[in-house]
């Protein structure tokens, strides 16, 4: 399914409907003006789920989210990340301090263990296509370093290159930052899942965005 909102549209690949065939997208776009660096209610939210982790109300081994993601990440030898960050924060840790757009998504992304990725709209060059790779292709990692692509990895391209891998995360190139006006969050999901859960996933990412900026629009859609 193509679909093309917001001057955006979004397709998969034959390749990467041929490798995987029951993959679905989830994306949600949102026009806030400016970010900000910090908040307050997010920050509350923040310490909540802290908590919650903390009192041990997610086993990793035994979550079914945490499972369904690792089915990917194992076939190289990987380990879903979240994983590693949920554990971390049990463990005492603390959420990072990005920005109000970023804390959000990640907010949703422990509490609901849905892989997502956050770009700046505004350095998306041209349509989006979802693509498996061949091995060997490379793009600048969000720390600033060149990552080299295994084969079989699923990553989302614009006109100008690859803006994100499953296996090894976004692009420096569209990193959401404090001048970021417009955000594009995706849910990443490899195999079939239930479309409720990546919908109830990208609603809690609106849903933590309208505290702050209760007026700015948003379009969210599933991609399949």
């Amino acid at each position: 399914m193509m679909t093309k909102k917001s001057n955006l549209s979004i397709n998969f690949s034959s390749r990467m409907r041929s490798t995987y065939s029951t993959a679905i997208i989830g994306s949600l776009i949102m026009k806030i003006g400016s970010n900000n660096k910090k908040n307050d209610f997010i920050e509350e939210k923040k310490r909540q789920l802290e908590t919650e982790l903390q009192k041990g109300i997610i086993n990793p081994k035994q979550d079914d989210m945490i499972n369904y993601y690792n089915q990917f990440f194992k076939r190289w030898g990987k380990t879903y990340p979240v994983e590693y960050q949920i554990k971390t924060i049990a463990k005492g840790g603390r959420l990072p301090q990005v920005s109000v757009l970023v804390d959000s998504m990640f907010l949703a992304e422990l509490g609901n263990r849905v892989l997502t990725s956050g770009h700046n709209m505004d350095e998306i060059q041209g349509n989006l296509e979802f693509d498996v790779t061949e091995g060997n292709e490379r793009y600048l990692k969000i720390n600033g370093k060149t990552q080299v692509l295994k084969k079989d990895d699923i990553v989302l391209k614009d006109d100008q290159g690859i803006l994100a891998s499953l296996l090894y995360g976004p692009a420096k190139r569209t990193t959401i930052d404090l001048n970021t006006e417009s955000a594009l969050f995706l849910a990443w999901c490899p195999y079939k899942l239930n479309e409720k859960t990546i919908t109830q996933h990208l609603n809690q990412i609106l849903r933590n965005l309208n505290q702050v900026y209760p007026s700015s629009p948003a379009v969210l859609d599933i991609h399949f």
